[in-house]
């Protein structure tokens, strides 16, 4: 059965998370103009936590002591929240704003997964024990809430839906391995970002009979979602200007010839 949030629950968690020394430390806040300093936790933060995809199932007194013992973190736009290596094994949930999980390879920015509101990542270093195999990079501002492992591991084993959602996430991630290394081992640098360009072009052609890619990532973001270098992406796009397959405008691509881009792309 589905566990509604309760915001007076929240709201007795916030009051007793600002009682609670160093909980929600006003000397971490931000300046507000006047000279004092506002708690960077927001009652509303609470009722975003109280319905992460992991913990929706918990009931108002369960989530009060998860709540209770979790640490509430601040970030910045380009904070690094995990490093690769780093012997850590804390589980980060998302309240606000976006995280960038990769991975360096040989000097390349293999992208894994972007972490939104509502999200958590972490999970894999805190049942093993073993050090990160990955980095996590803030991407906006936002507020993050942590659990030791101790206090991850008591809830993977006291409830058995979470658990489950877990072993879900463990299975994401391992088809996701498999096609990206699929994609490597069958795929030229070029044709990745061929692909990758392919999945981000919009459903439906325009009038004039060609699809756009309406928020067109930077040559470093491309590079990092096809695994491959920025060089690599510079030629792709050039290449496909050149065969008249795609026209560059500001912030966006048009493809003119679609099943020409498919093709280049697929080609052994």
């Amino acid at each position: 059965m589905l566990v509604l949030p309760s915001l007076v629950c929240c709201g007795k968690i916030y009051a007793s998370l600002v009682a609670r020394e160093g909980a929600v430390s006003m000397d971490n806040g931000r300046h507000n103009g006047t000279g004092t300093k506002t708690p960077l936790l927001k009652p509303t933060d609470l009722e975003l936590l109280r319905i992460n995809d992991l913990l929706i199932g918990l009931d108002d007194d369960e989530f009060h002591v998860f709540a209770g013992r979790c640490e509430f973190r601040a970030i910045s736009k380009g904070d690094v929240l995990v490093e690769s290596g780093a012997d850590q094994n804390e589980v980060f949930f998302i309240i606000r704003g976006e995280v960038r999980i990769v991975q360096d390879d040989q000097g390349v920015n293999v992208v894994y997964s972007k972490v939104s509101e509502g999200g958590w990542f972490g999970e894999i270093a805190a049942i093993d024990k073993g050090v990160r195999s990955a980095n996590a990079f803030a991407l906006t501002d936002g507020m993050v809430a942590v659990a030791d492992r101790a206090l991850f591991l008591n809830l993977i084993l006291e409830h058995r839906q979470i658990a489950v959602r877990v072993l879900e996430s463990f299975a994401t991630v391992v088809r996701s391995t498999n096609r990206r290394l699929s994609e490597v081992s069958s795929f030229s640098g070029v044709q990745r970002v061929y692909l990758k360009l392919i999945e981000l072009v919009d459903e439906t052609p325009t009038k004039a009979g060609t699809w756009v890619i309406t928020e067109m990532p930077s040559h470093e973001q491309l590079s990092a979602m096809a695994s491959t270098s920025k060089e690599t992406v510079t030629r792709a796009l050039s290449q496909l200007q050149k065969s008249e397959v795609a026209r560059r405008s500001p912030g966006q691509l048009e493809i003119i010839n679609l099943h020409q881009m498919k093709k280049m792309a697929t080609e052994v």
